[in-house]
């Protein structure tokens, strides 16, 4: 495997043979999760084939796995996966990714906990789907167990980092001004972890150009492929 392994290892069974291929990674040039995706792979210096397409639209044969066409969608071997998070987990596990999560227990469901409620409370509002405001209590509740997730985790390449930073990066270049932005500079600490996991090289490296994405996006927005606040 590769060098991003260290002591502490999550048990893995071997690879199951189906899964033995390169797996393939559907999604759009700007898809912040893929980037979650990417990232982590990355990190891990481990293959991937990409099939993409411009913002709004869905790469060629992604209706052979999905009727829905949604995205991203992997698929390795036999297995297909629509969930960022589930890929992310079946990728660091079949790599082998010691980092992927921390080895105690009640820290672990801490790390789960905070991706899934970012999930479902901030990246809606980074998308323009909710709104909220800063006295949104599920926004405050998210937050704060994001804060608690991440205040014995250094700013590093695990799974959590790699959930959150797309999503954080997308939030200040979208909408700096914005209520999540306000909110998370409201939880000092937290602000400084977010930007420092927003930083590391893996997800810059997977990153979008931030000119091109925006250009991407207003043309998307132009032929009426996403709402006004979608990305």
């Amino acid at each position: 495997m590769t060098a991003a392994r260290s002591a502490g290892a999550v048990a893995t069974a071997p690879p199951p043979r189906a899964a033995a291929a390169t797996p393939i990674l559907f999604s759009d040039h700007s898809c912040p999760f893929a980037h979650r995706v990417l990232a982590l792979l990355e990190h891990l210096g481990a293959p991937v084939e990409r099939r993409e397409s411009p913002v709004g639209e869905k790469p060629d044969g992604l209706e052979r796995y999905s009727w829905a066409k949604r995205i991203p969608l992997l698929v390795h071997g036999d297995l297909v996966l629509t969930e960022s998070r589930v890929i992310l987990e079946h990728l660091a596990e079949y790599h082998g990714f010691a980092d992927a999560y921390p080895a105690d227990l009640a820290a672990r469901s801490l790390h789960r906990h905070a991706m899934a409620v970012v999930d479902r409370a901030i990246v809606p509002v980074i998308f323009g789907r909710k709104q909220a405001d800063a006295d949104d209590p599920l926004l405050a509740d998210t937050l704060r167990a994001l804060a608690v997730a991440t205040a014995t985790v250094a700013p590093r390449p695990c799974l959590l980092a790699l959930h959150v930073a797309p999503m954080w990066q997308r939030a200040r270049c979208w909408q700096p001004a914005g209520v999540v932005v306000r909110a998370v500079e409201a939880h000092s600490a937290l602000c400084r972890w977010l930007d420092a996991v927003a930083e590391l090289d893996c997800v810059m490296r997977t990153a979008p150009d931030r000119a091109a994405h925006l250009e991407d996006l207003a043309r998307a927005r132009q032929a009426g492929l996403l709402g006004p606040s979608q990305g």
